[in-house]
C-alpha cells in the first residue's frame, strides 16, 4: 500500500507537468501497465490538487483490482472457456447487418424526412400512455458514504453545471458499482419515490419556484445524499416540450425504420426463394 501511495504522488506530480514527452508507468500488476497519459485523459479540468489526488487514487485502486481479476481469469479459465471466436463472429455479423441496414435506410432521404404534422399526430397518440398526474422531477442523485475520500470531489463535479455535463464518465468511475446514483439528465422520477429513496422530504413548492437547478446535500445515517434537481412538474404529457417532441420524432423514426428493415428482409427472402438460391 505504501508503494502505491508513493506511485500516486509521483503520478500527480507528473500530471502537473504537461509538456513532457515521456509517458511513465505509474502502476503495474503482473504484465499490465498503467501509464500517466491514461490518468491525464481521465481527470477533469478545474479540480484542486487535493481533489485531483483523490480521483487519481480511486482510479488507480479500481484499475489494480480490475487487472488482478483479469489475471486470475486468464490463469483459471480453460482455453475453451476463453475462446470467444463464436461470440466475436456473431457480434461482427450483427455489426455488419446493422451498418448495411443504416446504409439502405439513409440512401433514400425520404425515409428520414418527417413533417411537423406527423410528429404532432404521433405524439398525441402517445398522450394517454405517457401522461403523468403525480409530481415528477428530473434529477441527478448520488448516495455516498460520508467518510468516502472522494465525497468532496464528487460534490465539486456534481454541483458545478459545466463540470457535471462534461465529466459524467469521470463521476461514474469515481462512484463505482457499490454506490447508488442516477446521472441521467433526461430521466424523470416520481417525487414521492425519490423522497422514499433519500429518506427526507423535498419542498415541492421550493423546487417548482426555483429558476435554476436546485442543489441539496443531506446526511442520512452513515451516508451523504447529493441531489441536483433539474426540473419539476405536477403533470406532464409527451408533447409538451421540444425535448419530448424530439423523443416522439425519434420513436416514430425507429418505428418506420423497423418496418422498412422487416420489409426489406422479407423481399430479399421472397426473391431468393423464387430464384432457387435458398435450399430447404
Amino acid at each position: 500500500m505504501k508503494k502505491i501511495l508513493v506511485i500516486l504522488c509521483l503520478a500527480v506530480a507528473l500530471l502537473a507537468s504537461c509538456g513532457k514527452k515521456s509517458d511513465p508507468v505509474v502502476a503495474q500488476v503482473y504484465e499490465y501497465k498503467l501509464y500517466a497519459s491514461e490518468i491525464q485523459a481521465f481527470l477533469p479540468h478545474g479540480l484542486s490538487q487535493n481533489d485531483s489526488a483523490a480521483l487519481v487514487r480511486d482510479y488507480i485502486d479500481n484499475w489494480i483490482k480490475e487487472k488482478l481479476v483479469l489475471h486470475e481469469a486468464e490463469k483459471n479459465l480453460t482455453p475453451k472457456e476463453k475462446n470467444f471466436e463464436k461470440e466475436m463472429q456473431s457480434y461482427r455479423n450483427s455489426l455488419l447487418m446493422s451498418r448495411y441496414y443504416n446504409k439502405l435506410w439513409m440512401k433514400d432521404t425520404a425515409n428520414v424526412q418527417i413533417s411537423d404534422r406527423e410528429i404532432s399526430d404521433f405524439a398525441h397518440s402517445l398522450d394517454n400512455r405517457y401522461t403523468v398526474e403525480k409530481e415528477i422531477v428530473r434529477v441527478n442523485y448520488v448516495k455516498i458514504p460520508t467518510k468516502a475520500p472522494t465525497l468532496e470531489s464528487v460534490k465539486k463535479i456534481l454541483f458545478d453545471e459545466n463540470l457535471r455535463k462534461e465529466n459524467k464518465e469521470t463521476l461514474v468511475q469515481l462512484l463505482g458499482d457499490s454506490i447508488e446514483y442516477l446521472l441521467d439528465d433526461d430521466a424523470w422520477l416520481y417525487l414521492d419515490d425519490l423522497q422514499n429513496e433519500v429518506a427526507f422530504e423535498i419542498d415541492a413548492e421550493k423546487v417548482a419556484n426555483n429558476k435554476g437547478a436546485q442543489r441539496i446535500e443531506k446526511t442520512v445515517g452513515d451516508n451523504t445524499i447529493l441531489l441536483v434537481i433539474l426540473d419539476y412538474r405536477s403533470q406532464r404529457s409527451v408533447n409538451e416540450t421540444k425535448e419530448e417532441r424530439a423523443a416522439a420524432q425519434m420513436l416514430l423514426m425507429n418505428q418506420r425504420k423497423t418496418q422498412f428493415i422487416n420489409q426489406y428482409i422479407q423481399d430479399l427472402y421472397d426473391k431468393a426463394v423464387k430464384e432457387g438460391v435458398v435450399v430447404q
